[in-house]
């Protein structure tokens, strides 16, 4: 009778199921305030600046003083530049946006003296930036992820790339490696690693702007490689590969942002709008040591997307977005998010609040 009676208790109080959704992607939100157009025609150091490709915010370190302002690292079209600028943000004001500064330009170069072509940009908690170059066509550079100092540009440190990643050619034909003008256009660092003065390891992730060579299907541009990385003083390593791919619309990735205890966004380019996703990676195969990803993939468990937001139902033309990064928190506690867009007069930064217990400075 007891036994009967705790059984009825029991079912009757089940345990609420959980979908399994849920269990991998955070409950997020993302909320428009405004945009603020920065002109292309700035001239800077005597020189005129050009579109922003590529953004990064500067997370203010342990100890640092709070009332410096906020500020981003940016790559234009320029050869070898990164920029820094300075962000006013008015809490009276809807947009939010109030100014943007440039303060400054550094050329980065690599040790034999050579331009480079940025793609991507992350700061990274050494109080450096990271950058990831592309390889153009007839260039005997090939494409790179590299630290470099914030004050000189110095190269400090190289990231090691397999040679799936490294072009290589027969009868002058490119048979493996990443395509010309085609690199590393998601760069983002973890910010569970912003430990003080930098000291503690870290994690880096980057994604292929397009397919590797030796990737590639008919008539099939969708599959692309995630890279997931440790950073460290002496010997920085990848720890895992992962297959991300495109949405079928999508003409290109934009960027990938890593947020607190392995959340991710990403953000592909199509036609005429932008697709926002949230990532879950725990699960995805590693294909590290998979020479060619053609053909059948049905064994292989790609990284999981939903979709977070569709730029288009906002009712703004977004024909050429470049970069995305998390910023600072706004006024109302929430944490911002940066897109660029280029427009035929400028860049375009468009600011949104996303909300979530989960994602922090």
């Amino acid at each position: 009778m007891v036994l009967g009676c705790s059984f009825v208790f029991l079912t009757a109080c089940s345990v609420p199921q959980v979908s399994a959704e849920s269990r991998m992607f955070i409950d997020l939100s993302l909320n428009f305030l405004g945009k603020y157009e920065l002109s292309k025609s700035i001239i800077f150091d005597n020189q005129p600046v050009g579109n922003f490709s590529s953004l990064t915010y500067k997370i203010p370190g342990y100890g640092s003083p709070t009332d410096e302002g906020i500020r981003f690292y940016g790559l234009t079209d320029s050869l070898g530049k990164f920029y820094t600028f300075k962000v006013d943000l008015n809490p009276a004001e809807p947009t939010n946006f109030k100014d943007i500064t440039l303060e400054n330009s550094t050329l980065i170069k690599n040790q034999q003296n050579q331009p480079l072509y940025p793609d991507s940009i992350a700061f990274s908690p050494r109080n450096s930036v990271f950058i990831a170059t592309e390889n153009l066509e007839n260039s005997e550079v090939p494409p790179s992820i590299a630290e470099y100092d914030l004050t000189t540009g110095q190269l400090k440190n190289t990231v090691p790339l397999s040679s799936f990643y490294l072009p290589q050619f027969q009868d002058s034909e490119q048979i493996r490696g990443i395509e010309p003008q085609f690199g590393f256009k998601g760069l983002t660092i973890s910010p569970d690693g912003f430990s003080p003065d930098g000291r503690d390891p870290f994690r880096l992730f980057t994604v292929t702007e397009k397919p590797l060579i030796q990737d590639r299907d008919p008539e099939d541009e969708t599959k692309l490689r995630l890279l997931h990385y440790v950073i460290a003083d002496r010997a920085s390593f990848l720890v895992s590969e992962t297959l991300y791919l495109l949405d079928k619309s999508s003409q290109n990735l934009v960027n990938i942002v890593a947020g607190q205890s392995g959340s991710f966004l990403s953000l592909e380019q199509s036609s005429d709008s932008g697709k926002i996703y949230q990532l879950f990676t725990g699960d995805a195969t590693d294909t590290s040591r998979i020479a060619s990803l053609k053909g059948d993939l049905s064994k292989i468990q790609p990284v999981r997307k939903k979709l977070l937001l569709d730029l288009q139902d906002l009712g703004i033309t977004v024909p050429n977005l470049t970069g995305m990064t998390l910023g600072s928190r706004l006024p109302d506690g929430s944490q911002s998010l940066v897109i660029l867009n280029h427009q035929n007069d400028g860049t375009e930064f468009l600011l949104f609040s996303l909300r979530s217990d989960n994602i922090r400075d």
